[in-house]
């Protein structure tokens, strides 16, 4: 891998802070690009902009003007963005019988709607670079949901839906494609197996051919690709990065 790969390029990252988003800023800046990161804690979004030389925003995707005006400071520190990370989310768990209305519309506000109002936001500036990439992170949960994760597994699906007809809307000019991690060692997956006994963490990480969490880089350098020019062939695809778990 060479700086020249994203030299030039200026990327958007919300969810920016921690986790798969943290990692992409980062590989995204190593490889050249102007990075900005987007998120609703200030405090881990300014050490990415550190590591990176980048520009932080603090906001909530989930706001429509909250959103709009941190991607257009983003542009505007920038001079423009040419490529575009939807790395945010909330997992949900609860069965259906105890899935109240209140959950079930906060996880697809914040796994289906705000990457749709990150995108809306951002498509002024996507369409002023002439040429540009969108790349939503999604989950294995779109393809092969848990049995307890209905809200967030159907908001993810969405999410794939979404990303291939705008990519189908928004092509040739801007690419969208979408990345299905499996299990990622970023602090919400750590939050999920922390309220498992150690047999049943085991049993769980023991479904993927890897028998252990991807690291968040793994996932980053698939994001890294779809951002590139390497990808110009793929719009509207799906990569799944499960380290396996969705053909066992």
């Amino acid at each position: 891998m060479t700086r020249e790969r994203m030299e030039g390029r200026k990327i958007v990252v919300v969810g920016g802070g921690t986790g798969i988003g943290r990692a992409t800023a980062i590989r995204c800046a190593q490889e050249g690009a102007a990075v900005a990161v987007i998120g609703r804690r200030p405090e881990p979004l300014e050490e990415v902009a550190a590591l990176t030389q980048g520009f932080a925003a603090a906001a909530d995707a989930r706001s429509e003007a909250g959103i709009r005006a941190a991607i257009d400071r983003a542009a505007q520190h920038m001079g423009g963005i040419d490529g575009l990370v939807n790395a945010v989310g909330v997992l949900a768990t609860t069965p259906l019988d105890d899935l109240g209305l209140d959950e079930w519309e906060d996880s697809l506000r914040s796994n289906l709607t705000a990457p749709y109002l990150v995108c809306r936001a951002a498509l002024p500036h996507l369409r002023a670079a002439g040429s540009a990439a969108i790349v939503n992170v999604a989950a294995l949960a779109a393809i092969r949901p848990g049995v307890s994760s209905a809200a967030y597994s159907a908001a993810k699906a969405g999410l794939v839906q979404f990303s291939k007809v705008i990519g189908a809307q928004l092509a040739p000019a801007i690419r969208v494609n979408s990345v299905c991690p499996g299990v990622v060692d970023t602090p919400m997956t750590s939050a999920y197996l922390n309220d498992k006994s150690e047999s049943e963490a085991a049993a769980f990480l023991g479904r993927y051919s890897t028998g252990r969490m991807s690291d968040p880089v793994e996932i980053a350098n698939v994001i890294l690709f779809l951002l590139s020019d390497e990808a110009s062939s793929m719009i509207g695809c799906n990569y799944i990065a499960d380290a396996g778990r969705a053909f066992q």
